[in-house]
């Protein structure tokens, strides 16, 4: 009884690597199937059944006329078929693959945006990630090849043993002048093939892209915390567009010669039936028909046979790796998915409390331990202290990318999980200390937290003294950020991409900045005009500054000293300095270095 269930949940990953093809190509793959169960088996039983027709009519003294007419009824018959097959695939089916292809892996990158922050700690995560990203499409389209496969065979197999157990014995004349045939007409397809292959490989460099800032921690925290990532995904439809364009080209050089490929086996079968008619038949002239017909026959079903054992063998394999397919997307995630209960994220400034606040990492001994700390609305907050002492620990907390252990995090006196997460993100304006510009047009990069007119943004790109950035993109916003798919993309220093990511905040209100060290790639004069513009916009929202330069946040209202996980001390700049603890000396220490 085990044995049977657990067989049974094996094959729900078949149904799982279906499960796209039903999805996003319902019409194709009902056309496959009808084709696999109908038309082709029936081609080739009436390719078996013709040499015994044709045949007979010899036998029986009809007219050659009467004798080529069933030829050419049978043969125009199974060239319809085989034609019919060969426009679907070539006008139909590799587009629909590649469009189902395509909506896989949007799939898969849709998955990693819904998992939790926290599994990318998991080095086992990557590994199920990579699998589900570089195979998912590849195992999908083999289940969806292999269950027509299956089926023809099923049928073909049925009708071939329906032919010889109703006659008897085979046999099968020879075909090198089609095969022959046939080789000549690849040989101008391959150097088509050749160049459009590596076309294909530079059309689908964006879905690369993609897929890479996914799969780091970094990006994925950065396209958590905004609409980014979101608008990331749209790359994917301009490459569509160019691999759409290449492909069409490349059908119009090739389509000639596959066409000529897919009628030579047909022909091949009326040359071979032509020729028994006509030039072998001798002896027993009753017996020929028969033993034409069985030859084809015989030969169809061992082919069949030894189709359906592979394609056994295959379909196991196809279990076992959509099992390992299926593991990425049973990950458990408790902060990405939408919830229908959830709260509105609120408007104007928020009231942000961390309430006895405890959280370590996995296979680390850091850890925050009952920490408190109240920022009221409006208020501007700064956290300092060493590398490691958890300040962008803090601020991934209040992102909600992990959940405390113990205690709560607060807005507006809830607890942050009773809100939607990502309105909640899209409310929270955030610059991570890490720059992370994507590869995308300059406005998208703009509007990651909200869609503004453009003249908004060149006001916006003014006051941040980004001019230079735009007269390398000639004046457009539609001009790409990075060189990663064209030469004429936009190349940024440090303080460029900086100044871009801190541009976002100025294109709509927030509830709450977090400002992980936003200027670390400035000379110390941009950095203090960027930090007013800074403290200007942080006069609509609640601002938390991490700052390794304890210059930056000597006018914020509270400085909170952090290390170990725990605050040690706090107050303004002044009252600081004047306890002469560790915040003190720090200060001291780098206002010596900076005279140095």
């Amino acid at each position: 009884m085990k044995k049977e269930k657990n067989r049974t949940g094996k094959i729900r990953y078949i149904l799982f690597l279906l499960r796209p093809y039903w999805k996003y190509g319902k019409g194709y793959m009902l056309t496959v199937l009808l084709m696999s169960i109908l038309l082709q088996p029936a081609a080739a039983y009436l390719t078996a059944r013709l040499p015994q027709r044709a045949i007979d009519a010899v036998m029986n003294d009809a007219p050659r006329r009467e004798v080529v007419a069933v030829i050419v009824l049978f043969s125009l018959f199974i060239i319809l078929v085989a034609a019919l097959e060969k426009v679907i695939q070539m006008a139909y089916t590799q587009m629909t693959l590649v469009k189902i292809s395509n909506r896989i892996k949007n799939d898969v990158n849709e998955q990693a945006l819904r998992t939790d922050y926290k599994y990318y700690d998991q080095p086992d995560f990557f590994v199920k990630f990579t699998f589900a990203q570089e195979t998912y499409p590849i195992h999908a389209q083999n289940v969806m090849m292999l269950l027509p496969d299956i089926l023809r065979g099923i049928a073909t197999m049925i009708a071939m043993i329906t032919i010889i157990v109703s006659v008897g014995p085979v046999l099968l004349g020879i075909t090198v002048f089609c095969v022959l045939l046939n080789a000549l007409a690849g040989i101008p397809v391959i150097k088509p093939t050749a160049d459009y292959n590596v076309s294909l490989t530079d059309a689908w460099r964006p879905l690369d892209y993609v897929s890479r800032m996914l799969l780091t921690k970094e990006n994925a925290a950065e396209l958590r915390s905004s609409g980014a990532g979101r608008k990331l995904l749209h790359t994917i439809n301009a490459a569509m567009a160019k691999f759409q364009k290449v492909y069409k080209q490349y059908i119009i050089k090739v389509a000639p010669f596959y066409l000529l490929q897919g009628a030579i086996s047909p022909v091949q079968a009326a040359c071979i039936l032509a020729y028994v008619i006509f030039f072998v038949i001798a002896g027993d002239k009753t017996q020929i028909g028969l033993y034409a017909s069985l030859t084809i026959a015989s030969t169809a079903l061992a082919d069949s046979l030894n189709d359906a054992a592979g394609s056994i063998m295959q379909l196991l394999q196809c279990i076992a790796n959509g099992e390992k397919v299926a593991a990425f997307f049973e990950a458990e995630s408790e902060i990405e998915p939408a919830r229908e209960d959830a709260l509105p994220a609120p408007d104007g400034s928020y009231d942000v409390e961390f309430q006895n606040v405890s959280f370590g990492y996995e296979a680390s001994s850091f850890a925050i331990e009952n920490l408190n700390l109240h920022i009221r609305p409006g208020q501007r907050i700064a956290i300092v202290g060493e590398n490691g002492a958890g300040k962008t620990t803090l601020t991934k907390l209040l992102l909600r990318l992990y959940d405390v252990t113990d205690g709560a995090v607060l807005i507006n006196g809830k607890n942050i999980k009773a809100f939607d997460v990502h309105q909640l993100r899209l409310r929270t304006g955030v610059v991570f200390q890490e720059i992370r510009i994507l590869a995308m047009s300059l406005r998208d990069n703009l509007t990651a937290y909200h869609d503004v007119p453009d003249e908004t943004l060149l006001e916006i790109m003014d006051r941040l003294e980004l001019g230079n950035v735009l007269e390398r993109a000639n004046g457009s916003l539609d001009a790409l950020v990075s060189r990663e798919f064209t030469e004429d993309g936009v190349a940024l220093s440090g303080g460029e991409a900086q100044k871009l990511m801190i541009a976002r905040l100025l294109t709509g209100s927030f509830g709450l900045l977090i400002l992980d060290e936003p200027s670390s790639a400035l000379d110390p004069l941009a950095e203090a005009r960027l930090t007013d513009i800074l403290l200007d916009v942080s006069n609509t929202a609640t601002t938390v500054m991490i700052a390794h330069r304890l210059s930056t946040v000597r006018n914020f209202d509270v400085i909170y000293h952090l290390e170990n996980g725990k605050i040690i001390e706090s107050g303004t700049h002044e009252a600081l300095m004047a306890a002469k603890g560790k915040y003190y000396e720090m200060f001291r220490t780098q206002a010596e270095n900076y005279q140095q």
